[in-house]
């Protein structure tokens, strides 16, 4: 293995810092009524009706309930059902869903790894100007995995998410240049949480092999 090559795989995908949640993509309504987060209890009235407004196929109620079934105590954890929901809401062109469905089949969070895949939803998701969906299409076009390896396209796509604020998107850009006063904590297979599953309370998610 090359300089270069291990370089690049200290490229960062989803253990997100701080400053990076303010730019990630949420569901427009909450799972949990105002007033339950603190204890984790949803009532089940409200999830009984998310799960009706999902099951008419509504893209934002497809991804919160997709969301609520990795994340929410009350809640059967069902990660391939999360993930059909998250493809239901991803098809009709819901950016956040996009987003944390290429995390999850780039990482193996909840469904099997599948790279190709992974930089499909990215992709769409990452041109929409999802920070995080950028950040991560571009760890794919730095390693070649998903997509051939183009470090103009990698450098393009960090340079985006680094525009808005991605302290993370930032470093990547700059371990891709060699610079070499970069520093990272992680590599790119020690992924931890998609920012707005984060933000939605949701806690370690089991990685397929």
């Amino acid at each position: 293995m090359n300089i270069r090559w291990l370089r690049l795989t200290r490229l960062l995908t989803a253990a997100w810092t701080t400053a990076l949640l303010s730019a990630a993509s949420f569901g427009a309504s909450p799972v949990v009524p105002a007033g339950s987060a603190a204890d984790g209890k949803t009532p089940a009235l409200s999830i009984a009706r998310l799960r009706e407004r999902a099951a008419a196929g509504v893209a934002e109620a497809e991804y919160d309930l997709g969301v609520a079934m990795l994340c929410r105590r009350g809640l059967a954890r069902d990660p391939g059902e999360s993930a059909r929901l998250l493809r239901g809401a991803a098809e009709q062109g819901y950016v956040a869903a996009q987003s944390v469905l290429g995390w999850m089949l780039m990482s193996g969070h909840g469904v099997r790894r599948d790279m190709t895949l992974a930089a499909g939803w990215l992709q769409r998701a990452a041109e929409a100007g999802d920070t995080p969906a950028q950040n991560n299409l571009g760890v794919l076009y730095a390693t070649g995995e998903g997509v051939a390896r183009d470090e103009a396209a990698a450098e393009r796509w960090f340079r985006a998410a680094a525009d808005q604020g991605a302290e993370m998107a930032a470093r990547n850009l700059a371990v891709l240049r060699g610079d070499p006063k970069s520093r990272t904590t992680t590599t790119r297979k020690s992924v931890g949480l998609h920012p707005a599953l984060a933000a939605a309370g949701c806690r370690a998610i089991a990685s397929h092999s």
